[in-house]
Formats: structure tokens, sequence, C-alpha cells
């Protein structure tokens, strides 16, 4: 069985700003780097903070 590669050679022009909030929009509400996102909660679920107050 062939299988039939059809070449699009279209292009379209667009500008570097409408291209951006075109991708920006696509990946909206998207993880990209999920285990680095576990990570820092991890990290972040772990940190202990100090009072900055000094006892006079």
């Amino acid at each position: 069985m062939e299988n039939k590669v059809i070449k699009n050679d279209k292009y379209v022009k667009v500008s570097e700003s409408a291209l951006l909030s075109l991708v920006s929009s696509k990946l909206k509400e998207r993880i990209l780097f999920p285990e680095k996102v576990e990570t820092a909660k991890k990290f972040l679920n772990n940190l202990h903070f100090k009072s900055l107050v000094k006892k006079v």
C-alpha cells in the first residue's frame, strides 16, 4: 500500500506579534513541563520559614 504525500507550498505572512498571540492562545492552560512543575511543588511544600522579627 502506497501513501500519497501531498505537498502544500502555501505560506501565510503573519506579523511576529500576531504569531505569538496565536501560539499563546493555543498553549493557554497547558502545562508544558509537568515533571518540573511537580518537582517545584514538592520543593515548595517542604520549605519552612523563620520569622524575621527580632526579639528585643
